[in-house]
């Protein structure tokens, strides 16, 4: 039997440990991707991110939020991505790759932009034709995904890994089938990681490339709390200018 406060405790331990390796095993590449991404802030270009099922909930990390950035565009396609419009849609839907190229189409992502693409198995059809069919309009990919996972799970029709299609991957550490801790005398797991990962990766790099971009000197398009006092005022000016290129932040005249 589990003592009062073991699964607190096993959960907490792992995704401590996962939290660490993920950041201090890839340093290098986190600190590339954010200067990319400082580049294209630098250059008024958009930051595009895309997940399907419970990644979907990353695209929406990025987005219009206190401490985030308005240059990030979620791709949004609520009737068919998010899982509280229709769980086993949103299942099927990422594994339908001929929808890659209708989603592109309506955002218009320029060359020299980036798109993010999270996909902890790094397999489903939908996610890897889309990071396919940006780098053919010269839009830079980042790839999240588990490694170890990806490796294993068998590939879909379009017959690549997300690892294969990008220009950057960085691996969230999970395991196969996201859950972490085991359970006694069962062969599943409890506790994903994926989230909290993906979420810290997000929040490394934007902290990184706003550091950079105050090193340049550059305005930075950063969101406050609508709580906080001046908050309004600011994020007037950033919606002014960023709503016009950002399809999803509401237009200038919105109140605190």
């Amino acid at each position: 039997m589990h003592q009062p406060g073991a699964g607190i405790w096993s959960y907490y331990e792992q995704i401590r440990q996962l939290q660490s390796q993920v950041v201090e095993t890839q340093m290098e590449v986190l600190k590339i991707v954010a200067r990319q991404m400082a580049e294209v802030v630098l250059n008024g270009g958009r930051i595009f991110t895309f997940g399907t099922g419970h990644s979907h909930m990353l695209a929406e990390e990025s987005f219009y939020r206190a401490g985030g950035i308005a240059a990030a565009v979620p791709m949004f396609v609520p009737m068919i991505l998010m899982l509280h419009e229709s769980a086993r849609m949103s299942s099927q839907v990422e594994r339908m790759p001929e929808l890659a190229a209708a989603l592109i189409d309506e955002y218009e992502p320029q060359a020299g932009e980036m798109l993010f693409v999270y996909a902890d198995s790094g397999v489903n059809g939908l996610p890897v034709q889309l990071a396919i069919e940006a780098r053919r309009r010269d839009v830079t990919v980042v790839g999240v995904c588990s490694f170890q996972y990806t490796a294993l799970a068998p590939l879909s029709k379009v017959g690549k890994r997300l690892t294969e299609v990008v220009d950057y991957a960085i691996d969230n550490h999970g395991t196969p089938g996201d859950a972490l801790v085991t359970l006694e005398g069962l062969p599943w797991r409890v506790g994903a990681s994926s989230t909290i990962a993906g979420a810290l990766i997000w929040n490394c790099l934007l902290t990184e490339t706003i550091f950079q971009l105050q090193n340049a000197g550059a305005e930075l398009p950063l969101f406050a709390s609508f709580n906080m006092p001046g908050a309004a005022e600011h994020n007037v000016g950033i919606l002014e200018k960023w709503s016009r290129i950002n399809p999803h932040l509401p237009d200038r005249n919105i109140k605190a």
